[in-house]
């Protein structure tokens, strides 16, 4: 019966915190490493876009009415999984702090052809993004934002298939970061 206690405790507490998590906006924290000065005044303007679509209602409508691929969701609904982003609780942190953690880190892969744009790895709060595609032009703040969203919903223990798949593009990092992109332009951010 004690156990029984806990558990139900347990699972009120985690219910009432995910709960209030969408009451209260989501802020952004970033460090960097080997950025330039142009390379943080396109990442200011990343920051701003994704700061206002995360906070929006255009977005949480958007997420909330997303067909995500039922293999990568972690059997959570969409309020769910919208709750759980708002919490900003990072699995490696566990904080419920309403704070997207960034530790972004420019890297230049030794592979010409690659078209990894960035990747994170399970033990590390570490982000690493692929200069070839941040430095460009073509590779707004709106696309920033959403290759952050996509590498911080891995932060928040989402993940997708490895390979280029049918189904990958409606795991939870593809169709969030595809959800920041369309709300961005919807909001008038180029």
């Amino acid at each position: 019966m004690k156990k029984l206690f806990t558990m139900y405790t347990l699972f009120l507490l985690v219910s009432f915190s995910q709960a209030n998590a969408a009451d209260k906006e989501i802020t952004i924290d970033v460090k960097t490493t080997r950025f330039t000065s142009k390379d943080k005044v396109k990442l200011t303007h990343a920051i701003e876009v994704l700061k206002t679509v995360m906070n929006s209602e255009e977005f949480k409508t958007a997420l909330l009415e997303f067909k995500f691929n039922e293999q990568d969701d972690q059997g959570m609904t969409n309020i769910d999984i919208y709750n759980h982003l708002m919490t900003g609780a990072e699995v490696l942190n566990g904080e419920v702090n309403h704070v997207m953690d960034f530790d972004l880190k420019m890297y230049r892969s030794k592979n010409p052809w690659s078209k990894v744009k960035g990747y994170t790895k399970p033990d590390t709060n570490r982000i690493w993004i692929h200069s070839k595609f941040y430095r460009r032009k073509s590779w707004t703040p709106v696309d920033v934002a959403a290759n952050m969203a996509h590498e911080w919903t891995h932060k928040m223990g989402f993940g997708h298939e490895y390979y280029h798949s049918d189904i990958r593009p409606f795991s939870v990092p593809y169709g969030v970061g595809s959800i920041v992109t369309k709300v961005a332009n919807q909001l008038g951010f180029k």
